[in-house]
């Protein structure tokens, strides 16, 4: 993953992506909203990987086949789910321009993200490793700086349904937006770890006060 990222254009047919969408509508109800906290994240909703195991094991099981192989292809390394299962699968929901996610890097170090559906414009816009090496403490430590972010070269990915971004999600620093106020963006989310990662329960229990 030589700058950060793999994209794949129509990873998923168009046929398999509404066949996904379909399968998430009918569970629409699990779906909570995240309040903004802290001025550190942006609201959002969010189907849980409880919630994904127990309603749809289907989806979950194409995070365990097929994505889990594509992420681990990219990555070089063996890879296993991020041991919090509740954060490691999850599906996100923006339904607003204000929503999305502030700049951050994530809880484990290696994330598939697949598009299910997107009216919004919505991106993910991610900073080279080596500039996100440099900027790694903006921000947790030094979060009201953030906007010294966007000053920082980068990258803007808008994925279409049934496109699948991989990213090196724990060490590029990266953001989610959304252009428009109407529409939405659906995306399937799920973070891996190579095996035999040491625990990080400091950033770990940090990661469930900022998210759900």
């Amino acid at each position: 993953m030589k700058h950060g990222y793999e994209f794949s254009q129509s990873f998923l047919s168009a046929a398999e992506t509404e066949h996904w969408r379909q399968r998430v509508e009918s569970r629409r109800i699990l779906f909570r909203q995240v309040a903004a906290k802290a001025g550190m994240n942006l609201s959002y909703s969010v189907m849980n990987g409880y919630q994904i195991q127990d309603e749809l094991p289907d989806l979950f099981d194409l995070v365990q086949g097929p994505l889990h192989e594509a992420l681990q292809d990219a990555a070089g390394e063996p890879l296993a789910l991020m041991r919090d299962r509740k954060r490691a699968v999850r599906i996100q929901w923006y339904r607003r321009r204000g929503e999305g996610f502030r700049w951050h890097l994530d809880g484990g170090m290696y994330s598939v993200l697949l598009t299910l559906v997107n009216t919004n414009q919505g991106a993910t816009q991610m900073i080279p490793p080596r500039w996100s090496r440099y900027l790694k403490p903006v921000p947790y430590v030094l979060f009201p700086f953030q906007g010294l972010l966007a000053r920082a070269p980068s990258t803007v990915i808008e994925s279409r349904p049934g496109d699948l971004l991989l990213i090196h999600g724990g060490a590029v620093i990266h953001r989610g937006t959304n252009e428009r106020s109407e529409g939405e963006r659906m995306v399937l989310v799920a973070s891996f770890d190579p095996i035999g990662r040491r625990p990080t329960p400091v950033w770990d229990w940090l990661a469930r006060r900022l998210n759900y």
